[in-house]
């Protein structure tokens, strides 16, 4: 502690008597003690006693004081002159007090995505547990905020007693740094994905990857999964289970009664077994080892060595090629061809098989026509209402209730009859392209057996007898079987 002792020092002898030296007490004038902390953020003030006629202390002694001491700053000049006014003596109080220094706030990160990963499965209304929904991926779209930085901020200096600055400690950047597929924008302040897929933190950086990747088999400990990119399954897909991706899936193992559904290929290495529980779908192509009591709908074309029992769509081609290069049973539709070894089987299974129409258009061209026989029949009945019940308002005033159902009808009338002309405008526009649609091909290197049904176009083949290697296609409003073209 530094301290100034004004106009003397007041010393007592060891019995407590003020002492000069000799025996005689002498008359000594009021004094002012200022102590100023080491840190110089604190001074107090302590006013001593006049003895005898001596002088009392002043205000202008108590500031004379705190000049001598340097002492400029947050003066608590009330406190001094209350002091010295009431005559408080030997008490020390507080006469100045500085002005501390606000740290700065250190930055942060806002993170818009779930930095830390949750794998707490859902708990449903009933008290059972959904596994399949767990949510373990953070999707995100190519130029989506994934996090925002908070600058630090400086804070501000204080002042001491003396009038001094006292620094402050500016706050401390965070830890901002982008990584994979991932960028800074102008100023460095945001961070933003390149790519469709998963973000995540990787090494400290922020990482958005465009594949996901399962190391073993989707199943309770995966849940289902909803990726914007492309996934690599390891192991197997369980029943029960969905698989859904803007890119490719690949499955390592066998895919059992699940669903997949990709806006790109599917490739399954080894095959599916579907228990008529599977469903496949993708916007490309499908290529399988196998496929077996699974339905399928392909915007592209399908490769398989064997297709079994399942009911398989494709915009496209179907190739049944390898090994056994087999097709028994089910529905089998292809757009342009179908090329496989053996088409059916020796004990007679009924196989359908169709090319050279969308098979989604003329699924869709189908159920326009049975909407239009129903509103067609609709239209029929309602027609007959109305008939009658202006027969009915000819002959005698209707009652309130039949009005009613006559202005009813007359209204349901007229939008049928809307509805009818949407539809017929909708066939008319897919009968236009099916009926351009004249090239597919059946090719078989093989055979044929019986029991197979054939379609090309609107021409319909039934096999009675077994037809080796060849290729049927449609000619003259039939289909024709010439030599196989493979």
């Amino acid at each position: 502690m530094t301290s100034l002792l004004m106009r003397g020092v007041i010393m007592t002898d060891e019995f407590g008597q003020m002492n000069n030296g000799s025996d005689q007490q002498e008359s000594s004038n009021g004094e002012v003690l200022v102590t100023v902390s080491p840190d110089r953020m604190e001074a107090v003030m302590t006013l001593t006693q006049p003895v005898g006629d001596a002088v009392k202390v002043t205000l202008e002694d108590a500031l004379t004081a705190l000049k001598k001491t340097r002492v400029t700053h947050g003066v608590n000049y009330e406190a001094i002159g209350r002091h010295v006014d009431q005559e408080i003596y030997g008490v020390q109080f507080t006469c100045a007090i500085g002005e501390k220094p606000v740290d700065g706030v250190d930055g942060s990160v806002v993170y818009h995505f779930r930095a830390e990963e949750e794998t707490k499965p859902t708990i449903n209304e009933d008290g059972t547990v959904d596994f399949k929904n767990l949510d373990l991926i953070e999707n995100v779209s190519n130029g989506d905020l994934l996090a925002e930085q908070v600058l630090p901020t400086e804070g501000k200096p204080g002042i001491d007693v003396q009038g001094q600055p006292v620094p402050q400690k500016p706050g401390k950047p965070a830890q901002f740094k982008p990584g994979k597929f991932t960028e800074f924008n102008e100023d460095n302040l945001q961070i933003k994905a390149t790519t469709d897929g998963q973000v995540f933190i990787r090494d400290g950086k922020i990482t958005v990857s465009p594949i996901y990747q399962v190391p073993a088999n989707v199943d309770n400990t995966t849940g289902n999964i909803r990726f914007n990119g492309k996934v690599v399954v390891k192991g197997n897909v369980k029943s029960g289970f969905m698989i859904e991706a803007a890119g490719n899936i690949e499955v390592m193992g066998v895919v059992e009664g699940a669903v997949l559904k990709s806006n790109a290929d599917i490739v399954l290495n080894r095959g599916i077994q579907g228990n008529n529980q599977a469903e496949l779908l993708c916007k490309g192509d499908l290529i399988a080892k196998y496929i077996e009591n699974t339905k399928i709908n392909i915007g592209g074309s399908v490769e398989a060595e064997c297709i079994l029992h399942s009911i398989v769509y494709a915009k496209k081609k179907i190739l049944i090629r390898g090994k056994k290069g087999l097709i028994v049973g089910g529905i089998v539709k292809a757009g342009e061809e179908i090329d496989a070894q053996i088409i059916g089987s020796s004990m007679g299974t009924q196989t359908k098989i169709e090319v050279g129409i969308d098979p989604n258009l003329k699924e869709k061209y189908d159920q326009a026509q049975e909407k239009l026989k129903e509103i067609v029949k609709n239209l029929q009945n309602l027609k007959q209402t109305i008939e009658i019940l202006n027969k009915m308002n000819k002959s005698a005033p209707l009652p309130d209730s039949k009005k009613d159902m006559l202005v009813r009808s007359v209204k349901t009338y007229e939008v049928m009859k809307d509805e009818q002309i949407h539809y017929q405008e909708e066939i008319q526009t897919m009968t236009h392209q099916m009926e351009n649609a004249t090239k597919g091909k059946v090719h078989v290197s093989k055979i044929i057996h019986p029991g197979v049904k054939i379609t090309i176009h609107n021409a319909v083949k039934h096999v009675y007898d077994d037809l080796a290697m060849c290729t049927l296609y449609y000619k003259e409003g039939d289909i024709a079987i010439g030599l196989y073209e493979k």
